[in-house]
């Protein structure tokens, strides 16, 4: 099977270095018989090839999918998931990891490694690039108290999907998922059986979706977070749906959307300390959420707050502050319904429980070898040659004879573009194989050059890309990396799962710390004018994608050395639907890292950005003056003279647009200059959120750190009318910590301007 899969890091990593590995492989000798003891196997199959471990901080080029063929794999200790490592089971026979009766350790999985105190392997939220796909994790032999099957402390381009959890039953301390802290993320189709808890977890943000637990006693234990998305929960035979005990930590927001409780005592309890004021406390919104035999629905036991439950769905219901027309400077909710709920829009719908649309990343578990085409049959991925027309060839030859193409790790040059993926294409890379911008192409902002298109404007048809990475050569100044142009013949038939864009950072990018420090305005670190572009007559399903202009060397060992690397824009959508974005995020795009532009029909949940380091350093719109207005809505920040904290990233932008759905959005702005003492005055920058002659916008959720502003409308007046009413949504009223990093949070920001006509 390893010959089947062939690829490698051509920056810095050595020709022998093995991508794959077959955990049964002779080499690594694990048997999968659930008698012999595998752990020493399985750790050395993911070990082989010098990864990154412990003191190693990050690395770009030790990549690995680890296989675990179907078998029984009894373990007696963590398997230790090191950094940038898939471990994968077979789709149509999940293997089973088997904890031994003695097990002893912290989680049958482990993604890090505590090594005296809070010492661990990696920094929490820098430990990206992981996925667990196809396991069956059977813990109803071990006797050990307090093991937990997964333990998931990771951040951003993070997975796991298609898991069973299985724990003793009348178990009162078995846990299924414990994710104590991070900045994640996403999770989706887990099954938690029995134990005593389904998931522990605290985050700075996460989405998950179609989580189901079946007879824990607690489904969800929440021990902090600042923003959590839970969509499409399921929990059959439970005594809490999700229980927040955030003790000594004041604040925190959920959003449950699109979610059953069935024969629960509580669907949700929030048993959190509050402060001195309000809006001290935790938020709660509900949507969409279908009871069947519940007691409670929500019971705020610090507040004395209760919503009974019974057989019934509960349209909307929150405990927070509201912003809408009827609230223009905002009002305090304490446990009622929202008075302008989102629509529901028919093109969005569709999913569980009647609500937001959903499709899991597909497995292709029913294809045989001959289904595919390999990539490196023709291109090189050797991070030299131009790969440009053998790709081209290589995706047109898959989508005109209904072929996939499987594109093994490697760094594909694309110095001739624009490289086409036409309609009808189904595209797979291994361990997030690389497509990379490199050449003179790509050297002018003002004549911004696209390096890949997703179907041609006008294409209508099906569209599947997964597992790929979308990079830089610099200096790219003008580089585009992905513009999407495909539309959907059926709902969500264009789609992208599991990809991201990363721009410098890393071997082989020539914007590292050597060559662009934090003392650097260089040219030569000016390195995209703009991530991703889905187009106006495009439309898209796009699942767990993170657009990152790197902060930091990931190859700089454990000091993640900081760096100053200049891109224009972050995601921009034109689109007028309809679109889903789960589990997005968007970070240090200078003008912006969010701009929703005439576009119609968008739901978002959650998203997550974070503003530039360097400011004032550098101030917005350099160094993309001349290339303003290349694109879309470019903001040119000319209200505020040229001055900074006002010149500063937008976080999202919404302009000329209509029916815009966000079900959670974490926003951050943590530094001036590299020094964070503006966090505790929110003064970091003044705004983060835009909105410009929208028909109807809808945010919920919305938690910010480090910013004056939260929400800002800018108000124009149309045929004797003003565009908004609402007022600014400002940090200081609504912030919910007591301590730093005084996260500020709404529940609800509703602008609607009856009437509206685009472009008006």
């Amino acid at each position: 099977m390893a010959s089947q899969f062939p690829g490698n890091f051509p920056f810095g990593g050595a020709a022998s270095y093995k991508v794959f590995r077959n955990v049964k492989d002779p080499q690594f000798g694990a048997v999968g018989d659930g008698v012999h003891d595998d752990t020493a196997a399985i750790n050395a199959a993911i070990a082989f090839g010098n990864r990154c471990a412990d003191n190693c901080g990050s690395s770009s080029v030790k990549g690995a999918l680890i296989y675990f063929p179907p078998g029984t794999y009894l373990v007696s200790s963590p398997i230790i998931s090191l950094y940038n490592s898939q471990l994968v089971g077979n789709p149509n026979n999940f293997a089973v990891i088997l904890a031994a009766p003695k097990f002893t350790g912290l989680g049958v999985i482990t993604s890090d490694v505590y090594t005296g105190g809070s010492n661990e392997y990696y920094l929490n939220t820098n430990n990206f690039f992981r996925q667990i796909r196809y396991l069956f994790i059977d813990m109803t032999h071990c006797t050990t108290n307090g093991v937990k099957g997964i333990h998931w402390q990771v951040a951003q381009a993070t997975s796991i999907e298609n898991v069973v959890i299985y724990m003793s039953s009348g178990s009162t301390t078995q846990i299924g998922i414990y994710a104590e802290n991070g900045s994640g993320g996403f999770m989706s189709e887990i099954i938690f059986v029995n134990g005593y808890i389904g998931m522990q977890c605290g985050n700075q943000q996460f989405t998950t979706r179609r989580l189901n637990f079946l007879s824990t006693q607690i489904a969800i234990w929440m021990l902090w977070d600042w923003g959590w998305t839970w969509k499409s929960i399921q929990t059959v035979g439970v005594n809490y749906g999700i229980y927040v005990e955030s003790a000594g930590v004041v604040g925190g927001t959920i959003y449950v959307l699109d979610s059953i409780f069935t024969n629960t005592f509580a669907a949700v309890v929030i048993n959190a300390p509050k402060g001195s004021t309000t809006q001290e406390q935790f938020l709660v919104t509900l949507d969409n959420v279908v009871l069947q035999s519940v007691t409670y629905a929500a019971y705020d036991i610090t507040n004395g707050i209760v919503l009974n439950g019974g057989t019934t769905t509960i349209s909307s219901w929150v405990i927070g502050t509201v912003y809408d027309t009827a609230n223009p400077n905002g009002a305090w909710f304490a446990g009622k319904p929202l008075d302008a709920p989102h629509p529901a829009t028919a093109s969005l719908r569709g999913g569980p429980q009647g609500g937001y649309f959903e499709r899991q990343k597909p497995s292709y578990s029913s294809s045989t070898h001959d289904y595919w085409l390999i990539a490196q049959a023709l291109a090189k991925g050797d991070g030299v040659t131009d790969d440009t027309a053998s790709l081209s060839l290589m995706f047109a030859l898959g989508a005109a004879y209904n072929r996939g193409v499987f594109v093994p790790t490697g760094s594909y040059v694309i110095a001739s573009p624009p490289l086409l993926i036409p309609i009808n294409s189904v595209v797979v890379g291994a361990c997030w194989a690389q497509f990379v911008a490199s050449g003179p192409k790509y050297s002018d902002m003002n004549n911004p050059q696209v390096m890949i298109k997703v179907g041609n404007v006008g294409d209508v048809g099906n569209i599947e890309i997964q597992d790929v990475l979308f990079t830089v050569k610099g200096a790219t100044q003008g580089a585009v990396l992905l513009e999407w142009n495909a539309k959907a013949a059926t709902q969500g038939s264009v789609a992208m799962w599991d990809s991201h864009f990363r721009v410098g950072g890393a071997l082989g990018t020539n914007l590292q710390a050597a060559q662009c420090p934090t003392s650097s305005k260089s040219t030569a670190c000016i390195a995209a004018s703009l991530s991703f572009h889905v187009t106006s007559g495009a439309s898209g399903y796009f699942e767990n994608i993170w657009a990152w202009t790197a902060d930091h060397d990931m190859d700089a060992g454990v000091a993640q050395t900081q760096i100053n690397i200049f891109s224009g824009r972050g995601i921009l959508i034109e689109s007028q639907g309809p679109c889903w974005l789960y589990g997005t995020a968007s970070e240090h795009a200078v003008l912006y890292q969010y701009n929703l532009a005439s576009a119609q029909n968008i739901y978002m949940g959650m998203i997550q950005t974070e503003s530039p380091y360097y400011p004032p350093f550098v101030i917005a719109p350099a160094p993309f003056t001349s290339s303003l207005n290349k694109f879309a809505y470019d903001p040119t920040f000319s209200d505020c003279g040229g001055a900074f904290p006002c010149s500063a990233s937008w976080a999202l932008t919404i302009s000329n647009s209509n029916n815009i759905q966000v079900t959670g959005a974490g926003l951050y702005v943590f530094y001036q200059n590299y020094n964070q003492g503006c966090i505790a005055t929110q003064n970091c920058q003044q705004r983060l959120v835009a909105t410009n002659s929208n028909g109807a916008v809808y945010l919920f959720n919305v938690y910010t750190i480090g910013s004056t502003g939260m929400v800002h409308p800018f108000v124009k007046t149309v045929n004797g009318k003003p565009s908004s009413t609402l007022g600014l949504a400002l940090a200081a009223p609504n912030t919910i910590n007591t301590a730093t990093p005084f996260v500020a949070a709404i529940n609800a920001w509703v602008e609607i301007f009856p009437g509206w006509v685009k472009g008006q």
